[in-house]
Order: structure tokens, then sequence, then C-alpha cells
């Protein structure tokens, strides 16, 4: 299938390896996988200018997407810790710098978030995070399994993204052009920065997803199957190190696990966009919004 003028096949293929996936994707799956990112990030877009001129999307409008899941925005208030404060160790001339002495940010974004923090639970950053816990139990799992030449491929694929740190730049005007080719809508850098970061986060929801189809395939009629847990940390292994194993063998994590089929995606949509029963609608439509993965 040829690929489009502008695509981050590339980088969402690393991602999605670097999230669990196979160490080759599949490439159809990667496709559909790109366009269904491509689709949320036009619709946030559309979202977020509801809310300003119309014309000039700024950082805040994106962000305010955000303001009825504490949890995603918990993880933005990190990722913007995390961000502003590698960039305050890259400007000391010093070589040891200690970070608890590093100001916290107070960049535009911080300060619309504590505007509209009006409970502090946006920026409490105390609670526990299970979806990042249960990530980085996985990459580590499968990190047991590497040699070093396919460690140093896996770590490559844990720092991609849609910003590469080395052309910041020419990343974020990619995305913009990926995002608007024709150029309706004037960025500023910070919406384009949210961006960014709601497509990576959108990548690694659905590898997450697709991961639990996978193992949801796989249960049968065994109920241990559905512990809390077993998920994310057991979707690429045979189950066994669970319960039975005390040293259990990874050596085929990667030879043996097949890549993410474009079936198990498209089955991860469906569940998304289609109601299910018992769901708290009280009766009425849902949201166009809820199927976005990032917000």
């Amino acid at each position: 299938m040829e690929l489009p003028k502008i695509s981050f096949y590339t980088e969402i293929s690393l991602m999605m390896f670097g999230f669990g996936d196979s160490h080759t994707p599949n490439q159809e799956t990667v496709l559909l996988v790109e366009n269904i990112v491509l689709k949320q990030l036009r619709t946030l877009v559309q979202e977020a200018l509801k809310y300003s001129d119309g014309k000039n999307l700024k950082g805040e409008e994106l962000v305010f997407l955000m303001r009825h899941n504490k949890q995603k925005m918990r993880s933005f208030v990190k990722y913007l810790i995390n961000k502003q404060t590698k960039s305050a160790i890259q400007k000391m001339q010093t070589n040891v710098v200690e970070i608890d002495k590093i100001q916290k940010p107070k960049g535009p974004l911080m300060e619309f978030i504590e505007r509209i923090d009006e409970t502090g639970e946006f920026t409490d950053l105390s609670e526990f995070d299970e979806i990042k816990y249960q990530r980085q139990l996985r990459a580590d799992r499968i990190s047991l399994a590497l040699d070093e030449k396919k460690y140093l491929e896996f770590c490559k694929a844990r720092c991609a993204s849609f910003c590469s740190r080395d052309t910041t730049q020419r990343s974020l005007e990619k995305l913009r052009l990926w995002v608007d080719p024709k150029k309706k809508i004037n960025f500023k850098v910070e919406a384009l920065d949210v961006l960014a970061y709601y497509a990576y986060q959108t990548v690694a929801e659905i590898t997450d997803y697709a991961l639990l189809v996978r193992m949801d395939s796989k249960c049968g009629t065994d109920p241990l199957k559905h512990l809390p847990g077993s998920y994310y940390t057991a979707t690429m292994f045979s189950g066994k190190h669970r319960f039975e194993e005390p040293n259990p063998d990874y050596s085929t994590v990667h030879s043996s696990q097949p890549p993410i089929s474009v079936n198990e995606i498209k089955e991860v949509m469906r569940r998304v966009t289609s109601p299910q029963a018992g769901r708290l609608s009280f009766g009425g439509k849902l949201p166009e919004t809820h199927f976005l993965f990032a917000i």
C-alpha cells in the first residue's frame, strides 16, 4: 500500500513496538492506526475550535477538552513537569543538578490548568498511576527476553514520538501539515505540542486495547484469565508465569508473538464506538467525542 505524502508510519510503527506490539508490526495495521490517529486529531481540533474564534488555536483550548477526565489531566501535568524539568536541566551549566530545587514549571498551559482546577484534583499527583505502571511493567517483561541488539532497538522505540527532541520545530511543522494540509488554522506552538501529546497517547491506548482484545480472545472459559492485572502483564505470554513458574522463560516473547492484526484494531474501535449494555448514558445520546482516546 502506498504511503501518503505526509506520513508518521515509521514513528507509529516504532511506538507500537515500544508499547508491546511485535518488533515488526503489520504494515496494514500501522496504516490503519495512523488513519485513526489522524481522524481523532482532526476531531479534537474541531472540538477545540468551538472555544476559540474558529481560526486561531491555542494550547489552552485543546487542554480544556480534558477537563472531564482527571486521570488524563494528571498525566498531562506530569508530562509538562517532566518536559520543563528536562529543559531546566539542559540550561544548567553545572553537571550536578538537584532536581528538587528546580522551580515548578509555570508555563501558560500549567497556569491555565491551575485556573480551571477548582478542586485541586488536576495537579494532585499523589494518586498511583495504574496505567503507567502497567505499561512500564510490560516493557520490563519484554526487555528480559531481548539480547543487547534488540534491547537497544526496543529502547529506541520506547523514545519514539510525534515530536522528535532533536528536530522539534520540523516535527511540529510536519504534524501541522498532517492535521491541516490546507493551512486553514493558525496553530500556536503550544497547540501543536498538545496535539503531539494527544497523538502519542492515542497510539498508546489503541495498542493497549488491542492487546486486551487479544487476551479476551484467548480466555475461553477460564475465569482466572480475567484477574485484575493479567491483561497488561500477560498479553504476550502463555499465562503460566502468573501462577505456576517462579522463573518463567520469556525467550519466545517476540519470536512467537504475531503482530497486532487489522481485525484486532477494528474490534477495538467497535467496542469503543458502540454503546455497551449497562452504560451510564442515562438514556441520552452519547457525546460525539466519547470515542476519542486522548481525552
